[in-house]
C-alpha cells in the first residue's frame, strides 16, 4: 500500500473514507458571520499574512486586549482536512 505524505492530496473517497468525512463533520461548530481565522481577519486589516509572522499575532491579541476585537476558539477542520481541532477566530467588538 502506498503511503501519502501530504494528507491534503488524498482526498475522501470510498466507502470508509466519506463516512470519516460526515462523522468529522458532525464534530464542528458553525462559525457565525462576522468571526474571521487570524490570516483572514489580517488580511481584511490589508496586511499580507506570509509577511508578517509573528507581528500580525501580537496585533491581533493587542486589539483584542485593548477591547477592540473578541476572541474565540471554534472547532473546524485544520488545513490537513483531516481532524477537527480548535481554531481561534476574531470579531470587531465596536465600531472604532
Amino acid at each position: 500500500m502506498k503511503q501519502h505524505k501530504d494528507w491534503t492530496k488524498i482526498g475522501f473517497e470510498g466507502e470508509w473514507a466519506q463516512t470519516l468525512k460526515k462523522y468529522l463533520a458532525k464534530q464542528q461548530d458553525e462559525v457565525p458571520k462576522g468571526w474571521l481565522r487570524s490570516e483572514d481577519a489580517l488580511r481584511k486589516m490589508g496586511y499580507r499574512c506570509k509577511h508578517l509572522g509573528g507581528a500580525g499575532n501580537k496585533l491581533l491579541n493587542a486589539m483584542h486586549r485593548d477591547g477592540i476585537l473578541i476572541k474565540k476558539d471554534f472547532r473546524i477542520f485544520d488545513g490537513s482536512g483531516r481532524r477537527v481541532v480548535a481554531i481561534t477566530h476574531y470579531k470587531i467588538a465596536s465600531k472604532v
